[in-house]
C-alpha cells in the first residue's frame, strides 16, 4: 500500500503520495503539477506550489521584497507545514458551478 499524506485546504482535500528518499532517510511528498492539472478550492481558488513562478497578477507582500514566486505574493495563503497554498487573487479564481 502506497504511503500518502492528506491535506485539507480551504474545503478541498488533497491526497499527496509519499516517496522514500534514500539520501535523507525519510519519506518526501510528491506534489502533482498544479499548472498542468489545476486543483481548486470549492470557492474556485487555485491550489499552488509555493515555489511556482509568480504570475502576471501577483503583487509584492511588501515594497522592499521581490516578487519571485507564489510564496512571495500578497494573495498567496500558505498551508502550514507544506509546500502548497491557495492563490487568493480574484483574477485567477475559477467560477465553479455545482
Amino acid at each position: 500500500m502506497e504511503k500518502t499524506k492528506k491535506y485539507h485546504v480551504e474545503g478541498a482535500t488533497l491526497t499527496i503520495p509519499l516517496r522514500y528518499d534514500k539520501k535523507s532517510g525519510r519519506y518526501m511528498e510528491v506534489y502533482p503539477d498544479f499548472i498542468k492539472d489545476p486543483v481548486y478550492t470549492p470557492e474556485g481558488h487555485p491550489i499552488m506550489l509555493t515555489l511556482e513562478d509568480a504570475c502576471a497578477f501577483g503583487e509584492q507582500k511588501a515594497a522592499n521584497e521581490p516578487l519571485v514566486d507564489c510564496g512571495s505574493c500578497r494573495f498567496y495563503r500558505q498551508v502550514q507545514n507544506a509546500l502548497i497554498g491557495v492563490c487568493g487573487c480574484e483574477k485567477n479564481r475559477k467560477n465553479i458551478v455545482e
